[in-house]
């Protein structure tokens, strides 16, 4: 088996982000990191602002790689992609309206390396405002608020394969799906209480469709 491109790959998945996608993007450049490689993967689901326009300023950069879906498609099968063309031991998946603290990759890959029974590493995360500014703390440290915020969690790459990675269909609580059918495997993870995603909630967030509280429900049934 060929040896990983990459240490880690950032997935950043955006739709109609133009306003904040910058943002996230410095934010998965500016990570600082020792003797470690990251891969930013953008893909952009078929957006109608002048997000891809944005994104595309960003293509002459080393360790970045632009993916643009045909139509859109949603975040399932965005993920997926993303997942299938990553080239990180490593991935995490990071919503381009939202941004990492420095720090999250160097100190989460740690934990992975030195810990090889691991699944995947989540941190605490700030609900931050439209500018960025710090304004509610959110910790993971139950098993359902882990499942419900499944951005900016590192995973160990091979045993999101084993398991079957994201469900395509789903456009909605994808996240919620793939860590429900890891831990279903027994798989392991440690919490770290932290916070270094930057969560900005708003009125065109996904989850304020009122769908994603009937997959879950379908998700728990299977």
């Amino acid at each position: 088996m060929l040896k990983d491109k990459y240490d880690v790959t950032i997935a950043i998945l955006n739709y109609n982000r133009e306003k904040y996608i910058d943002r996230s993007i410095r934010s998965c450049l500016d990570q600082i990191v020792f003797n470690k490689k990251i891969e930013i993967l953008i893909l952009d689901d078929f957006s109608t602002d002048s997000s891809y326009k944005k994104i595309t300023e960003y293509k002459s950069i080393d360790n970045i790689n632009i993916i643009k879906n045909k139509k859109n498609y949603g975040i399932g099968y965005s993920s997926q992609k993303c997942l299938e063309k990553s080239k990180g031991k490593y991935f995490m998946r990071v919503d381009s309206d939202d941004f990492l603290n420095k720090h999250a990759i160097n100190d989460m890959i740690k934990i992975l390396e030195f810990n090889k029974d691991l699944s995947f590493v989540c941190s605490d995360h700030y609900r931050v405002n439209e500018e960025g500014r710090k304004r509610k703390l959110i910790k993971l440290n139950k098993i359902n608020t882990i499942k419900n915020h499944g951005a900016g969690i590192l995973f160990n790459k091979k045993d999101i394969v084993q398991v079957g990675g994201f469900n395509k269909k789903l456009l909605e609580a994808e996240d919620y799906d793939l860590i429900s059918k890891l831990l279903k495997k027994n798989k392991k993870y440690f919490y770290l209480p932290v916070p270094y995603y930057r969560y900005f909630i708003h009125k065109s967030n996904i989850s304020h469709s009122g769908k994603r509280k009937k997959i879950i429900e379908k998700i728990l049934k299977s």
